[in-house]
C-alpha cells in the first residue's frame, strides 16, 4: 500500500502507523499534527461497551424507512403477476411500473442531500414516511395504469428521501465501535421488509383469490410508515447536525443521552470539540462542484458512488423485483409456487444480513466485501448455466411435463439463494456503512444524496432492461453479464476502497479531505 499524504491547513505532518488505529492494516500515513493535538473520539481499541437499548431503539425507528423500501421492492414481485392481468400490461409496461418507484427514488435521494443539510436529519425522516403513506394509498386505490404509476413515483420519492438520510443519521448517532452494525440495521430492515412482502404476496395469492388482492399488497405498506411517524417524535436530532448549526450544548445533551454510562462528560465534550474542529477545517460553504474538484472530496465521492453503483449493477434488484417471474422462467409451474419459493430467496437475504451485522465490525469492511464478492460471482455463474439445462421454461417441455419441478429449476433456485446470501453478507451492507463513514461532514448531506441517487439510477437501469435483456441475450446471458460486472467491481474494491473499521468519523475525514 503506498504512503499517503493528506494535507490540511496545517503545514506540519506526523507519521502514524495505521496499525495503531486498526490492527488489520500496517501501512504508514502522514496526518496533520493538529489532529493529534486536538481531542479525538476514542477508537475501536479503546471502547468495548455494548450498545445501550435506547440507541438500538432509536436507530431501529429510523431504519423502519428501510422496511418500507424492502417491502415495496418485494411486493412488486408478486403483484406484477396480478396487475399484468388486471390492466392487460405488456412486458415494457411492467418494466415501467416496476421502475416507477426507482425514478421517484432518484428524485428523493437528490433532495435528501439538500434537505438533510437545511432542515436536519429528523424532519427529513418524518417527511419520507408521510410521502410514502401517500404513495401507498395511491397504489392501493389505483383505477388505471397511469394512477398506479403515479403512486409508484410518489412512494419512490419517500423511499429515496429515507435512503438518503437514514444511513447518515445512524452513523452520526452511533458509537464508533458498533457503527457498522447499527448502520447495517437499515439494510436488515430492507431485507426484513422483503421477506414480509413475499409472505404477504403468497398469502394473498392462495385460493380462493380475489381480483383486487393486489390492492391490499400495496396498501398494507402504509402501516409500518404510520408506526414510524409515531416513533419519530422520540428521536433526537443528530449531534453533528446540531454542532453544524451552532447548537453545541444540545449536541452534548444528545450524546449524553445516547451514550449514557459508557462515556464520561469530559469524553463527550472532547467528541463535541472534535466535531467542531472538523467543521472549522472546512470552507464556509461547499459548492456542488467542490465534491468532484477538491481532491479529498473527490476521493471519497469515487468510493461512495462506486460502491453504490456496484450494489445495483450486480443485478440484485432484478432478482428481488422479478424473482417470481424468474422462477416461472426457470420452470416453476404456478404463480403460487413461484411466489412461495421466492420467499426462500428473501429469507436467505434477511439471515445473511444478520450475519453481516455480526461480521462487519469484526472482520472489517474491505475484507468482508472482497471475500463475499467472490461467492456472489460464483452464484451468478451457476445461475447462468442453470438456465441452459432442461427447466420447463420452454413450451415444448411444459406440454410434456406432468407439472413437477425439474432438477434444472431447483438448481436455478439454489443458485439464486447462494448468490443472494453472499450479496447480503457483503455488498448489501458494506456500501452503506462505508458511504456514511468516508464522506466528510461538510459534504455528507450533498455527497450521500448524489451517491444514493447513483444507486437508484443504476437500479432503474437494471430493472428497466432486465426483461428486455432476457429476450435479447436469454436469462442465462443476462446473469452472466451481471457476473462480469461483479468481477469488475471486485477489482474496484481492491484498488480504491480503504478500511474504515473502528475509526472515528473525524479521523477518517482527516485522512481523506484536503
Amino acid at each position: 500500500m503506498p504512503l499517503s499524504v493528506h494535507p490540511t491547513s496545517a503545514t506540519s505532518y506526523v507519521a502514524v502507523s495505521s496499525s495503531s488505529v486498526d490492527a488489520d492494516t500496517s501501512h504508514t500515513q502522514l496526518l496533520p499534527s493538529s489532529l493529534h493535538s486536538a481531542p479525538r473520539p476514542r477508537s475501536r481499541t479503546e471502547v468495548k461497551s455494548p450498545p445501550s437499548p435506547y440507541v438500538v431503539a432509536l436507530c431501529s425507528c429510523a431504519a423502519l424507512g428501510g422496511f418500507l423500501s424492502g417491502y415495496d421492492a418485494g411486493i412488486i414481485s408478486g403483484a406484477t403477476l396480478f396487475i399484468s392481468d388486471a390492466f392487460q400490461l405488456t412486458h415494457f409496461e411492467i418494466e415501467i411500473i416496476v421502475s416507477g418507484v426507482i425514478a421517484g427514488a432518484v428524485i428523493g435521494a437528490l433532495f435528501a442531500g439538500i434537505l438533510t443539510d437545511k432542515w436536519g436529519r429528523k424532519p427529513v425522516i418524518l417527511a419520507a414516511a408521510v410521502v410514502f403513506v401517500l404513495g401507498a394509498a395511491m397504489m392501493g386505490l389505483a383505477q388505471s395504469f397511469g394512477m398506479l404509476l403515479l403512486g409508484r413515483l410518489v412512494a419512490g420519492v419517500g423511499v429515496g428521501l429515507s435512503g438518503g438520510v437514514v444511513p447518515v443519521y445512524v452513523s452520526e448517532i452511533a458509537p464508533a465501535d458498533i457503527r457498522g452494525a447499527l448502520v447495517s440495521l437499515n439494510v436488515f430492515f430492507i431485507t426484513l421488509g422483503q421477506l414480509v412482502s413475499y409472505l404477504t404476496a403468497y398469502s394473498l395469492s392462495r385460493p380462493p383469490t380475489n381480483e383486487n388482492n393486489w390492492r391490499w399488497m400495496f396498501g398494507l405498506a402504509a402501516l409500518p410508515a404510520i408506526v414510524q411517524m409515531a416513533g419519530i417524535a422520540y428521536l433526537p436530532e443528530s449531534p453533528r447536525y446540531l454542532v453544524q448549526t451552532g447548537r453545541s450544548k444540545e449536541a452534548l445533551d444528545v450524546l449524553m443521552l445516547v451514550r449514557q454510562s459508557s462515556c464520561t462528560r469530559e469524553e463527550l465534550e472532547d467528541e463535541v470539540d472534535a466535531i467542531q474542529q472538523s467543521l472549522n477545517r472546512a470552507v464556509d460553504t461547499v459548492k456542488w462542484q467542490d465534491l468532484f474538484l477538491v481532491d479529498g472530496y473527490r476521493r471519497a465521492m469515487i468510493v461512495a458512488i462506486g460502491l453504490q453503483a456496484l450494489q445495483q449493477l450486480s443485478g440484485i434488484n432484478t432478482i428481488m423485483y422479478y424473482s417470481a417471474t424468474i422462477l416461472t422462467m426457470a420452470g416453476f409451474p404456478t404463480k403460487e409456487s413461484a411466489i412461495l419459493f421466492s420467499s426462500f430467496i428473501a429469507l436467505a437475504n434477511c439471515l445473511a444480513t444478520v450475519l453481516s451485522m455480526q461480521l462487519i465490525d469484526r472482520t472489517g469492511r474491505r475484507p468482508l466485501l472482497l471475500r463475499t464478492l467472490i461467492g456472489a460471482i460464483v452464484g451468478l455463474v451457476i445461475l447462468s448455466v442453470s438456465f441452459r439445462t432442461p427447466s420447463g421454461n420452454d413450451e415444448e417441455h411444459l406440454r410434456n411435463s406432468d407439472g413437477a419441478v425439474s432438477w434444472g429449476s431447483w438448481i436455478s433456485l439454489s443458485s439464486l439463494v447462494f448468490y443472494v446470501a453472499f450479496y447480503a453478507t457483503g455488498l448489501g451492507c458494506v456500501p452503506w456503512t462505508v458511504m456514511s463513514e468516508i464522506l466528510p461532514q461538510q459534504i455528507r448531506g450533498k455527497g450521500s444524496g448524489i451517491a444514493i441517487a447513483f444507486n437508484w439510477l443504476c437500479n432503474f437501469i437494471v430493472s428497466m432492461t432486465f426483461l428486455s435483456l432476457t429476450n435479447i441475450i436469454s436469462p442465462g446471458g443476462t446473469f452472466m453479464l451481471y457476473a462480469l460486472i461483479v468481477c469488475a467491481g471486485w477489482i474496484f474494491v481492491y484498488m480504491r476502497v480503504p478500511e474504515t473499521k473502528g475509526r472515528s468519523l473525524e479521523y477518517i475525514e482527516a485522512t481523506t479531505a484536503t
